[in-house]
């Protein structure tokens, strides 16, 4: 090869290592505006990711609240239950040893007896109540 050869071989090498090398630093900045593009958006989903992680433990930590106010209303309203017919069979038992007493013979006779039916008759079994 000639050295005119060798010049005209060189020269060409050069030119195109030198497009190479332009089109490698074009890439290059693309790539590095993707890379940028591609972490703001990843960024922005995990920002909203513990955005939605702490308003569901906000929620779960308001309902966890209602539910314990919710369980102590039931109580107190079991409770206040329970004394409300407290005081009621205190009253119905009053007033039946109040009946028992106008209404209870001489100390030398027996009281009478009162039967109570432990189950309701069906309607096929009750009598005519005009009989």
């Amino acid at each position: 090869m000639s050295e005119a050869d060798k010049d005209s071989a060189g020269s060409g090498t050069d030119a195109l290592r030198s497009a190479v090398e332009r089109t490698l630093a074009a890439t290059a900045e693309s790539a590095t505006g993707t890379r940028d593009r591609a972490q703001g958006v990843l960024d922005d989903v995990v920002r909203r990711g513990r955005s939605a992680r702490e308003e569901v433990a906000r929620r779960g930590e308001s309902a966890t609240s209602r539910l314990a106010d919710a369980i102590g209303e039931l109580r107190a309203a079991d409770g206040e239950a329970i004394r409300r017919i407290g005081e009621r069979l205190d009253g119905i038992e009053r007033r039946l040893a109040a009946l028992e007493g106008a209404g209870a013979p001489d100390k030398g006779e027996p009281k009478a007896s009162v039967e109570v039916e432990t189950s309701p008759l069906e309607p096929d079994e009750q009598g005519d109540p005009r009989d």
